[in-house]
């Protein structure tokens, strides 16, 4: 089973050092952005919804296969 989900937080990735690597293959400077203060308590699926978060669904598809790669 995964260890990352579409339901699992933001809060939770950032705290993962393995899970911020990928995310900064695929969004440069995501972990550094002063916004990620206030999305730490959404879901990945729930930032898909938010079009100033620049995260669509494809990306979260893509995000979530990395992490499967690397993490489990």
């Amino acid at each position: 089973m995964a260890k990352y989900t579409e339901d699992s937080k933001m809060g939770d990735l950032l705290n993962d050092p393995a899970a911020v690597e990928v995310m900064e293959e695929l969004l440069p400077g995501v972990s550094k952005n002063p916004m990620m203060g206030m999305a730490k308590g959404f879901s990945l699926k729930q930032l898909t919804g938010f079009p100033q978060a620049n995260f669509s669904a494809e990306m979260l598809a893509t995000l979530l296969e990395k992490l499967e790669a690397k993490i489990g």
